[in-house]
């Protein structure tokens, strides 16, 4: 009987095969332990002598990243030896070194607070200063009748259209207006133009002023009448004179009359300056008592 036939043989063969493979895995991994283990001890040795060999770092180091690093100077000789080395590579400039930083020194003096506090008062003197100049002006700007009641009304063109210039000025002469020397056209009292100035007419246009040479080819989308109340003997009177003006405008121009906010003029808003023009009246009186 044949024990070891050709399958048999194959199967102990693949099974050495399989163990020379293990073994061999084994061995490797010991091996490579080994090596790291001896890597480890030699990297720790280095590290040791370099400890040994580098002199420490200052604790109070002057420098944020950690700074003063000391170079192999161990004695005044050595001191000595590189500042006369860094003296002449540097043309002379004298060069100290010590072994112990040395604090630097602040003025801690009151010179920079009084500096402080005289820029404060100087500042608010000034402020000071120009208040007091500016309540002088609003004084005097009242005094002068800056600050006055003024009664104001657009009269605007309808929206995408234009006065056209020699149509407007035809239009104010009839209506009694006069060009006058801030050139702006004035009501009169009289139509002659003489007596006090009840109403003014401006240009809608900055700066609001007119030209007689060029009105002509001009045009603008709407003009301002404006009454100084206080300026005038009756206002009441001047005020009625200006709404007959404005209708005859509106009528020649086919314009829309809006008050001093450019909203749409209603009764009401004519009513509301008529009792403004009155108090102005009164006020008049009684400072004439």
């Amino acid at each position: 009987m044949d024990f070891f036939g050709p399958r048999e043989v194959l199967i102990a063969v693949v099974a050495l095969v399989l163990v020379a493979m293990v073994l061999d895995g084994i061995r490797r991994v010991k091996r490579n332990r080994y090596e790291k283990l001896q890597m480890s001890s030699r990297k720790l040795q280095k590290a040791a002598g370099d400890y040994w060999d580098e002199p420490e770092t200052p604790p109070n180091a002057q420098f944020p990243s950690g700074g003063s690093r000391v170079v192999g100077i161990r004695d005044d000789a050595d001191i000595q030896e590189v500042e006369e080395s860094l003296r002449r590579s540097s043309g002379g400039i004298d060069f100290k070194f010590s072994r112990q930083p040395q604090q630097e020194q602040f003025d801690l003096d009151n010179s920079i607070f009084d500096r402080e506090r005289a820029q404060l008062n100087e500042q608010n003197a000034r402020e000071a200063e120009e208040q007091a100049e500016a309540e002088t002006a609003s004084s005097s700007e009242e005094k002068d009748g800056l600050h006055q009641d003024v009664l104001v009304m657009h009269l605007m063109a309808n929206k995408g259209d234009r006065i056209q210039g020699q149509e407007l000025l035809d239009a104010v002469l009839a209506s009694g207006f006069l060009f006058g020397g801030r050139k702006f056209f004035d009501r009169h009292i009289n139509d002659d133009g003489s007596g006090e100035v009840l109403f003014s007419l401006a240009n809608l246009l900055n700066p609001g002023t007119f030209d007689l040479k060029t009105i002509a080819e001009m045009d603008t989308p709407g003009i301002t009448l404006f009454m100084a109340l206080d300026e005038l003997t009756d206002p009441v009177a001047a005020f009625d004179t200006m709404v007959q003006a404005v209708d005859q405008l509106v009528a020649k121009l086919h314009l829309n009359v809006m008050d001093e906010s450019r909203s749409s003029m209603t009764k009401q808003t004519i009513d509301h300056y008529r009792q403004r023009a009155s108090s102005a009246s009164v006020r008049r009186e009684q400072g004439s008592e």
